[in-house]
């Protein structure tokens, strides 16, 4: 079965658009708030994070993208885009989630973690290893 070939409900697309969505918000948030904390704004966490945030933007428009063509039928882009979010763990690797504070940590790691189990189930829909 190929990918075109695949059922991927719009249930976990949906979901997986929204898991990156959230993840976006809440790390543009907790930069900005971090940015205004004396206790956070000069740190070299809160520079990565503020870097790292541009990129999260560019792939959550990327996302919200592939939901946009998925919802016309395509179905390649968002498996495509799940299957690398399966990954962003890694690709945050070395970026302290409590830069902004051990909650704001926990929330990140939750939304995470939720980013990647969305992808998996994304991409176990479309029977991609």
């Amino acid at each position: 079965m190929t990918t075109q070939d695949a059922v991927v409900s719009p249930v976990l697309v949906n979901r997986f658009a929204d898991a990156v969505a959230f993840f976006t918000g809440a790390v543009e948030d907790a930069v900005t708030e971090a940015s205004l904390n004396p206790e956070f704004a000069d740190t070299p966490q809160l520079r990565v994070w503020q870097q790292a945030s541009s990129f999260i933007r560019q792939q959550n428009a990327s996302v919200q993208h592939g939901l946009a063509l998925y919802l016309i039928g395509e179905l390649r882009t968002i498996v495509s885009l799940a299957s690398e979010k399966r990954h962003l763990a890694r690709e945050l690797d070395g970026c302290d989630l409590n830069f902004a504070g051990p909650d704001r940590g926990k929330v990140l790691d939750q939304l995470e973690t939720a980013v990647v189990v969305a992808a998996y189930q994304v991409c176990a829909a479309a029977k991609v290893p």
